[in-house]
């Protein structure tokens, strides 16, 4: 991705309202973030790696992951629907806080372009939270399960 492309991406995210946005392909990947107060710094922030537990820097985000330096995330491999079952009424979810889950285990589903997803979980433990409600938009590498 050259320069002038990241720019016209930037106009882009800025002219359309878009707080977060995130893009990846095989050679490059790019994050914009508008939501945190600007320090004087650049907005956007090319990352060359993503943190299997998300990124953030604001102090909310520092304060839980020192209180809970066990807990594990489970995110979304894509932009879609969220969802803890198969079918897009929820009657009996996959998953449940208190469930144990093992690496290997499908948690969810996320519908893209009308075909679900199996959300795979690569952690095993005890479900401790689910942050994302069934029938909900997930964005890319965002934080579904957190896992203990």
């Amino acid at each position: 991705m050259n320069l002038e492309q990241i720019e016209k991406l930037i106009t882009l995210v800025k002219d359309n309202e878009v707080k977060k946005f995130s893009y990846k392909d095989h050679s490059s990947e790019i994050d914009i973030d508008f939501t945190e107060p600007h320090s004087g710094g650049n907005a956007v922030q090319p990352s060359a790696n993503v943190s299997s537990t998300g990124s953030g820097n604001n102090s909310a985000h520092d304060e839980e992951s020192t209180e809970a330096d066990n807990t594990k995330s489970i995110n979304a491999s894509m932009v879609g629907t969220f969802f803890l079952q198969d079918e897009k009424e929820l009657t009996n979810p996959i998953i449940e806080v208190g469930s144990t889950v093992n690496k290997g285990d499908v948690i969810g589903y996320i519908e893209a372009m009308k075909v679900l997803n199996e959300v795979v979980s690569d952690v095993e433990g005890t479900v401790s939270e689910i942050v994302v409600d069934h029938g909900t938009q997930v964005e890319y590498n965002q934080t579904l399960i957190k896992v203990d």
